[in-house]
C-alpha cells in the first residue's frame, strides 16, 4: 500500500507542477500510512488523492483507498515531500 500510495499522491502533483515549481515531483520526507482494514487478494479498490498543500519547497498529499463494491475505507496516507534542488550551487 505504501508503495500505491506513493506512486499516485506524487502523480496528483503533476498537474499543477511547472518550470520551478515541483517540476521533478520532489521527494519523500515521510509517508504514514494507515491500515484500516485489509482488502481481500482480487478487491477492486478505488483510490483518491488530494494535494492538502504545496509550497516553495515542502508540500503534503493525502490519499484514502476504498473497497470498491460497498465503499468501505481500507487504508489512509499522509504524504510529506520536499522539493529536491538538482542545480549545482558551483560553476566549474
Amino acid at each position: 500500500m505504501a508503495t500505491i500510495f506513493d506512486t499516485t499522491t506524487s502523480m496528483a502533483i503533476a498537474p499543477v507542477a511547472r518550470e520551478g515549481f515541483w517540476e521533478f515531483g520532489g521527494v519523500t520526507r515521510s509517508l504514514n500510512c494507515t491500515y484500516l482494514r485489509p482488502a481481500p487478494e482480487g478487491t477492486e479498490l478505488l483510490i483518491e488523492c488530494e494535494i492538502v498543500h504545496l509550497g516553495k519547497r515542502l508540500g503534503l498529499a493525502k490519499g484514502v483507498m476504498r473497497r470498491k463494491d460497498d465503499g468501505s475505507l481500507c487504508y489512509t496516507c499522509e504524504h510529506h515531500k520536499a522539493v529536491a534542488d538538482f542545480k549545482p550551487k558551483y560553476n566549474l
